[in-house]
C-alpha cells in the first residue's frame, strides 16, 4: 500500500537512507507504506554531490530502482517565483516546496525557513519526524517499529522533538 505521495527535501531523505532499523534501512520501512518523491536538485545535492557517503549510495539504489521517484517541477506563475526568491532557499527547498506544492503532496522537510515558506504558500507540511506518526496513525506502520525509528534517527533531531515525537507515539518509557 503506497498511495500517498510525500516530497522529501535533502535532509529527510539523508536520514532515511542512513539509519537503519531491524535490518532494513528506514527508507524501505517509510517505503512499505507510502512513495517517496524527491526533485530532481535534491537527488542531485544527495546522490551527486554527496556520492561518497554511505547514505547516497543507498538513495542513488532506490532511485535507480524507481522505488524513490525523482520529478522536475514544472515553470510556475512569475509571482509565485519572485516571492520564492526573496527567501533565498537552497535549490533543494526550493524545488522541493515547488514539487510539492504542484503535486498537492505532503512535504517533508527539516528545514526551518523551508518550513516558514511552505506554511506561508499553504503547503501541507511535516517534519520526518511527524511523518512517523502520520504514518502510525493513517495507514498502520507498526508502532513499535516508529518508536524504534524515532530513537535510532535521535541523533539528527533535538531532544525535544524526539521525546514529544515518542510521546505522540504513545511510547509511555521514553528517555
Amino acid at each position: 500500500m503506497r498511495t500517498t505521495e510525500y516530497v522529501l527535501d535533502a535532509g529527510p531523505l539523508i536520514t532515511v537512507c542512513r539509519f537503519t532499523v531491524r535490518g532494513s534501512l528506514v527508507a524501505d520501512h517509510l517505503l512499505a507504506h507510502c512513495q517517496i518523491v524527491v526533485p530532481q536538485a535534491v537527488q542531485r545535492e544527495v546522490v551527486t554531490v554527496g556520492e561518497r557517503y554511505a547514505d547516497a549510495q543507498e538513495a542513488k539504489q532506490r532511485i535507480t530502482t524507481g522505488a524513490i521517484k525523482v520529478a522536475k517541477p514544472i515553470p510556475v506563475a512569475a509571482s509565485l517565483e519572485k516571492a520564492l526568491q526573496l527567501y533565498e532557499l537552497g535549490e533543494g527547498e526550493y524545488q522541493s516546496i515547488l514539487l510539492a506544492y504542484q503535486m498537492g503532496a505532503c512535504l517533508v522537510i527539516d528545514d526551518y525557513l523551508g518550513y516558514l515558506v511552505s506554511d506561508r504558500l499553504g503547503i501541507q507540511k511535516r517534519f520526518l519526524l511527524d511523518l512517523l506518526v502520520r504514518l502510525m496513525e493513517e495507514v498502520g506502520l507498526d508502532q513499535s517499529l516508529a518508536c524504534e525509528i524515532a530513537d535510532t534517527v535521535r541523533p539528527r533531531y533535538t531532544r525535544a522533538m524526539v521525546e514529544h515525537t515518542l510521546l505522540m507515539l504513545g511510547e509511555e518509557d521514553s528517555r
